[in-house]
């Protein structure tokens, strides 16, 4: 029988809790439970994923091998990209109230700034560029609006056999009081870099995976300085390596630094060597002030990725699906990306409005977007952590010109994280020849935000307020012909079930018949930064990117771009399970 740790693990700014084994009906029934989709893993990405499908309609069996949440800060770094999708789930209020914010970051060497890093941003943006929490608050807020909403969590549950069919996922599960079986429709592997649901698939990743070792150390300190992300090359105390000195809330510091070669791991996590070495990072900065270590661990950077992540009616997102180095906050971000791109495919599958095929652009486009990221990602790591004589040499050159020159300091970004662009996803509609836009979110990138002023310049609230995980169908200006024809589609839509928002953006605020939202542009800013001063529709898909944009003139119409969404399975169909 399972038997998961049930002590909570220590912390001195985290109330950890420990979640009991609650016993299923499942497990009384005197044959295996059927439920649309299992979810393997309920860290961020696992959690997520269940919201989204909540939202949506499909509540989810969402199950966690451990009693309580992550251990330590672990991901630290939310993109603004990621905090949108918070938002769309919920959490956002939560996470700001435990949160800090930054937008830079610097790399030293020999005591020199070599490069500084300036995210951009701006007034339209609602969300800073990067926004830290640990991950055990994040989880800890996800957890509860996944069962605010719910979602069938069951902790202290262990996944030990699945069996594929063509119909469903047959899966045996682990727990304090024995074991079980239920079957599934669908399953969303989840469950992070050791996944149990790829080891059962014997699935193998494909790219590098870079010998270089990093150690990770959370400790308190009362270091009144402001948060970014520090890269020191060649600290005095840590010849030929590198260390990263980030800021986290609750008067957490995170030290990350290089193990040199013939330290072992064990060596390298002995308590009394991270201690010396926090020390002397201190003593290099100049900081002479008390504080406790926190939380350590042990991390490999590796660019690897799953050739495909729907194996049959098993999915994979996150750590599951894919390794990516810590740098440039490319791990929890990305399968964050993963969830949402999964939840409206499979709650659409799952409710008859479309066909298995329509996964295969959850694997498509995340696939893609994972091996840019791995491309990215292996730059980084090269002149972070150089691999072999030959990078070394060139990091030394960079590193040397860059002390006195601007040409080289470039080479040292670190490349952040990014929101992926669909354009050649199948799902994304060109626009329409002859109909140019002069600005605005092109078909498959992520919408705009902007910030709404009244003519008084008086602000009210952003753009993307007006959203929710839904087909959301943005219609700029006053044309009643153009309005007409979108409601028109969104009712015939919702007359076969499928879940679509129809929006009304004007610089007036006049209500249209049957606007499920107003959003009021008085300034007409909205208009001008999503190129539509002379009206436009815009079609955004559930996952808050662009399906189609048109002008007023166009043939175009919501139900043409709806059904390539959904692969032209716009559809009524049975329920496919109680």
């Amino acid at each position: 029988m399972h038997q998961p740790n049930i002590q909570p693990h220590p912390s001195s700014y985290f109330p950890y809790e420990i979640y009991p084994f609650m016993r299923p009906a499942d497990m009384e029934a005197s044959a295996a439970a059927r439920h649309a989709v299992v979810i393997v893993g309920a860290g961020p990405v696992g959690l997520v994923l269940a919201i989204q499908l909540a939202l949506q309609g499909v509540k989810p069996v969402l199950i966690e091998a451990e009693a309580q949440v992550s251990g330590g800060s672990r991901a630290l770094a939310l993109t603004r990209r990621s905090m949108e999708i918070m938002e769309q789930c919920g959490v956002v209020p939560q996470f700001l109230t435990e949160a800090i914010v930054w937008n830079e970051g610097r790399s030293y060497f020999r005591h020199t700034v070599v490069h500084h890093l300036e995210i951009a941003s701006c007034d339209d943006d609602k969300h800073a560029p990067m926004t830290n929490l640990a991950q055990c608050w994040i989880e800890k807020f996800l957890v509860d609006r996944a069962r605010a909403l719910g979602v069938d969590l069951r902790f202290q549950t262990r996944l030990e056999a699945l069996e594929t069919g063509p119909e469903g996922v047959t899966l045996t599960l682990d727990t304090p009081e024995g074991e079980y079986v239920i079957e599934a429709g669908w399953v969303a592997a989840c469950d992070g870099a050791r996944s149990a649901t790829r080891r059962l698939q014997n699935l193998r990743f494909e790219g590098q995976s870079f010998e270089s070792r990093f150690v990770i150390a959370d400790f308190n300190i009362s270091l009144d300085e402001p948060p970014g992300r520090r890269c020191y090359f060649e600290p005095p105390w840590l010849p030929g390596h590198a260390a990263l000195l980030h800021k986290a809330p609750r008067g957490v510091w995170r030290l990350d630094y290089q193990i040199p070669e013939g330290i072992s791991d064990d060596e390298a996590l002995d308590e009394a060597r991270i201690r010396s070495h926090i020390q002397a990072h201190l003593d290099y900065i100049g900081v002479d002030l008390p504080w406790t270590l926190e939380w350590t661990t042990l991390y490999k950077p590796n660019t690897l990725t799953l050739a495909r992540y729907n194996h049959g009616r098993v999915m994979y997102c996150g750590d599951a699906a894919h390794l990516l180095p810590v740098f440039g906050v490319r791990g929890l971000n990305t399968g964050i990306q993963d969830a949402v791109n999964l939840a409206w495919k499979l709650a659409a599958v799952v409710q008859g409005h479309a066909r298995a095929e329509l996964l295969d652009t959850f694997s498509g486009e995340r696939v893609a977007d994972a091996k840019q990221i791995c491309f990215e990602a292996a730059r980084s790591t090269r002149m972070m952590a150089p691999p072999t004589r030959g990078f070394r040499i060139l990091q030394q050159a960079v590193l040397s010109l860059s002390l006195e020159n601007e040409f080289t300091r470039g080479l040292l970004h670190w490349r952040t994280s990014h929101p992926m662009d669909y354009a050649g996803s199948p799902l994304s509609c060109p626009d329409v020849e002859g109909q140019g836009f002069s600005d605005g979110p092109t078909p498959g990138a992520p919408p705009r935000n902007v910030r709404l002023q009244q003519v008084s310049g008086s602000a009210k609230g952003w753009l993307l307020d007006a959203v929710r995980p839904a087909f959301n169908v943005l219609v700029f200006g006053d044309d009643m012909r153009m309005w007409a024809h979108a409601l028109e589609d969104v009712c015939a839509a919702r007359e076969r079930g499928l879940n679509v928002q129809l929006i009304a953006v004007r610089t007036d605020s006049v209500r249209p018949p049957g606007a499920d939202a107003v959003v009021e542009d008085g300034a007409g800013r909205a208009h001008a930064l999503w190129g539509a001063d002379d009206g436009a529709v815009y079609v955004l898909r559930p996952d808050l990117h662009v399906g189609a944009r048109w002008k007023v003139g166009a043939d175009t119409r919501v139900a043409r771009v709806l059904g390539q969404l959904l692969l032209h399975q716009l559809r009524v169909a049975e329920p496919v399970y109680d």
